[in-house]
C-alpha cells in the first residue's frame, strides 16, 4: 500500500470506529435515561403501595375501634357527623346567599343611579326645550 492508500484506510476507518462509538454513548445515554425513568417509576409504585398499607391500616383501626363500641354509640357517633355536616352546609349555604344578595344590592344601586341620571337629564333637555313648563327660579328671602 502507498502512503496515500494508507492514509485513506485510516482516515476510514477512524470514522467508522467514532460512528460506532458515537451510536454506543447515544445508546448508553438512552438506556440511562430509561432506567432513570424506571426507578422514579418504582419508588412512585412504592410510595403508592405506602400509602395503601397506611389507609389500610387506618380502616382496620377504624373497623376496630366501631366493633368495640355499642349500636347506641355508633348512632350517636353518626349523628354527630350528619349534624357537623349540615352545620357545614348551612354556613356555606349562608355565605353563598349573603354575596348573592351583595352583589344584587350593588346592581341595583348601580341601576338606581343610572335611571336617576337618565330622568334628570330627560328633565333637562324637556325643561330647555320646553318653554312653557314653569322655570323654578330661587327665591331669597330678606
Amino acid at each position: 500500500m502507498n502512503p496515500e492508500q494508507l492514509k485513506a484506510y485510516k482516515k476510514e476507518k477512524s470514522r467508522i470506529f467514532n460512528a460506532k462509538m458515537r451510536d454506543l454513548r447515544l445508546k448508553e445515554k438512552a438506556k440511562n435515561q430509561t432506567d432513570t425513568i424506571d426507578k422514579q417509576d418504582n419508588t412512585i409504585d412504592n410510595q403508592t403501595d405506602t400509602i395503601d398499607k397506611q389507609d389500610n391500616t387506618i380502616n382496620q383501626q377504624d373497623d376496630h375501634q366501631y366493633d368495640k363500641l355499642s349500636l347506641e354509640d355508633l348512632l350517636v357517633k353518626i349523628e354527630e357527623n350528619h349534624s357537623s355536616k349540615i352545620d357545614e352546609l348551612l354556613n356555606n349555604v349562608d355565605e353563598l346567599l349573603d354575596t348573592k344578595l351583595d352583589e344584587l344590592f350593588n346592581r341595583l344601586d348601580i341601576i338606581e343611579s343610572i335611571i336617576e341620571t337618565k330622568l334628570e337629564t330627560k328633565l333637562e333637555t324637556k325643561l330647555e326645550t320646553n318653554p312653557r313648563l314653569p322655570q323654578f327660579k330661587p327665591i331669597l328671602f330678606a
